[in-house]
C-alpha cells in the first residue's frame, strides 16, 4: 500500500512540473540565454581597442538616479511636462517652402522653445550644413533649456536613406543602404561603421540617435527590410549588438525601433495605421529576444510603433504607442525595459489623419510613454498634457516617473552635467 501511494505522488508531482514548466515556456523563451553574445561582445572588445570613441565618463545608474529625483523636486509641473517632448526644430517655424533649410534659430523658434521648454530637438538635413554652423545651432539652442540640456537628436541608421550623414555634404557618408547588412558583412565592420558616424555627429553636438532598427525584416515589405539587418532573430541580434555598441561607444544615446516590430505589413506604415498580424508567441520567440538583446547592448531608448497589433491588444485598430497591454505590459513589464520609451514621430500622415494632437498625447502617456516624438502641434499637445495632469487624468507622479527616466539618461551619458549642487544644472 504504501508503495502504491508513493509511485502515486511521484506520478503527480511529475504531472504538476510539467504543467507549471509548460505554461511558462511561452514566456520565458525570448529570454535570451546568458552567454550567448559573449563572442560577440568579445569580437568587440576586440575592434574598440585603441579606436577613438566618444566615450563619456561613467556615471553609476544609482547616482543617475538620485540626482535625477532631486532636480525633479526643484522643477515646476510646466517645466516637467515640457521635458517630455521632442520636437523637429523645423515644425516651430516651417519655411515657406517643404524643402526650405532652417540653420539658425528664428525669432518663432525661440519664442515657441521658450514658452515651452522641451525636453529635446530632431535636426533633419533641412537644419544641418556644416559643422561650425551646426555647434552654433546646438549651442542656441541648449541656451533655451530649462530643467535640463536638451536631446539633440538625429536619425542615422549609418546608411541609406534614413542616415543624416548620407544627405549632409560635409558629412562622411557612412555607405550604401545594405553595405553592413549583408550576409558577408562582419559584427566587427558593423560597429565600425556605427562608431564612427556617432563619433562625427557627437563632435557636431548631437547626443542622440533616433537608431538603429530593430526589427526582423520580411520580404512582404522588401523596402522597410532594406532597413533592418537581416530576415532571421540571430542574425539581426548579433547585428544589433555590434550597432548599439558601436553607436554608444560613439558618444550617443541609443534608440531601438519599432517596439514590438512591424512584422509582415504590406503597405507605407507613415501613411496608414497597419496592423501587424503576429501573434504573441511569435513575437516572443522571435522579436523579443533580438530587443532583449539590443537592450543588454546598452539602448537607451526604445521607440513604439504606430502599427496596430490585433492580436494582442482588446482594441484592435488601436496601434501599439496607445495601447497599455503592448507598451507597459510587454516592454516595460516582460521584456523589462527601464529606459526612456518613446512614441513614433507623432506627425506622420498615419497619425495625424486618425488622432488628434491632444488624443495621441494624452493617451500615449497613459499607455506608459515616456517622451512624445515630433507632436503635429507642439503648443496643443503640450496644454493637453498639461491639463490632463492638473484635471486628475493623469497622476502627477506618472509623469514625475518619465521625466525621472528621462533625466536619469541624460545624467549618465554626460548629456546634462551636475555639478556639486544637484539642482544646480551645466
Amino acid at each position: 500500500m504504501k508503495r502504491f501511494l508513493l509511485v502515486v505522488c511521484m506520478t503527480v508531482a511529475v504531472l504538476v512540473l510539467f504543467a507549471c514548466g509548460s505554461g511558462e515556456k511561452g514566456r520565458e523563451k525570448w529570454k535570451t540565454p546568458e552567454g550567448t553574445k559573449a563572442a560577440v561582445k568579445d569580437k568587440l572588445q576586440n575592434a574598440s581597442d585603441g579606436a577613438a570613441s566618444g566615450k563619456q565618463p561613467v556615471v553609476s545608474d544609482n547616482e543617475a538616479f538620485n540626482r535625477a529625483e532631486e532636480i525633479i523636486k526643484n522643477m515646476t509641473l510646466e517645466e516637467k511636462v515640457a521635458q517630455m517632448f521632442l520636437v523637429e526644430l523645423s515644425q516651430l517655424d516651417p519655411p515657406k517652402k517643404a524643402s526650405g533649410r532652417r540653420y539658425r534659430l528664428t525669432k518663432k523658434m525661440r519664442e515657441q522653445l521658450q514658452g515651452c521648454a522641451v525636453g529635446g530637438v530632431y535636426l533633419t538635413e533641412r537644419n544641418v550644413r556644416d559643422e561650425e554652423q551646426t555647434k552654433k545651432l546646438v549651442s542656441d539652442i541648449q541656451s533655451l533649456a530649462s530643467g535640463g540640456a536638451m536631446y539633440v537628436a538625429a536619425e542615422e541608421e549609418c546608411a541609406g536613406d534614413h542616415s543624416l550623414a548620407g544627405k549632409v555634404k560635409a558629412m562622411k557618408n557612412p555607405g550604401n543602404a545594405t553595405a553592413y547588412r549583408q550576409a558577408s558583412e562582419s559584427d566587427e565592420q558593423v560597429y565600425q561603421d556605427c562608431m564612427g558616424a556617432a563619433g562625427q555627429l557627437r563632435q557636431w553636438g548631437f547626443n542622440l540617435n533616433l537608431a538603429p532598427v530593430a526589427d526582423i525584416g520580411t520580404e512582404t515589405n522588401p523596402g522597410y527590410a532594406s532597413r533592418c539587418f537581416g530576415t532571421d532573430a540571430d542574425t539581426v541580434s548579433d547585428r544589433l549588438t555590434a550597432a548599439v555598441t558601436g553607436i554608444s561607444d560613439g558618444g550617443l544615446a541609443v534608440t531601438l525601433k519599432y517596439f514590438p516590430g512591424l512584422g509582415s505589413v504590406m503597405g507605407d506604415y507613415e501613411e496608414d495605421i497597419l496592423d501587424n498580424q503576429e501573434s504573441l508567441m511569435t513575437l516572443r520567440n522571435n522579436n523579443f529576444s533580438v530587443y532583449a538583446d539590443g537592450i543588454e547592448a546598452g539602448a537607451d531608448c526604445v521607440m513604439m510603433s504606430n502599427t496596430a497589433v490585433s492580436k494582442i491588444t482588446v482594441n484592435n485598430k488601436l496601434p501599439a504607442f496607445l495601447s497599455e497591454e503592448v507598451v507597459t505590459d510587454l516592454l516595460r513589464e516582460e521584456v523589462g525595459f527601464q529606459g526612456v520609451i518613446m512614441t513614433p514621430p507623432l506627425n506622420s500622415r498615419a497619425v495625424t489623419k486618425n488622432y488628434t494632437v491632444e488624443y495621441v498625447v494624452v493617451e500615449a502617456v497613459k499607455a506608459g510613454c515616456d517622451m512624445i516624438i515630433m507632436p503635429e502641434d507642439l503648443k496643443r499637445g503640450y496644454r493637453a498634457l498639461l491639463d490632463a495632469v492638473v484635471s486628475g487624468k493623469i497622476d502627477e507622479k506618472v509623469i514625475n516617473t518619465s521625466v525621472r527616466r528621462i533625466l536619469q539618461d541624460k545624467i549618465r551619458r554626460q548629456i546634462l552635467v551636475i555639478n556639486e549642487e544637484p539642482e544646480s544644472l551645466n
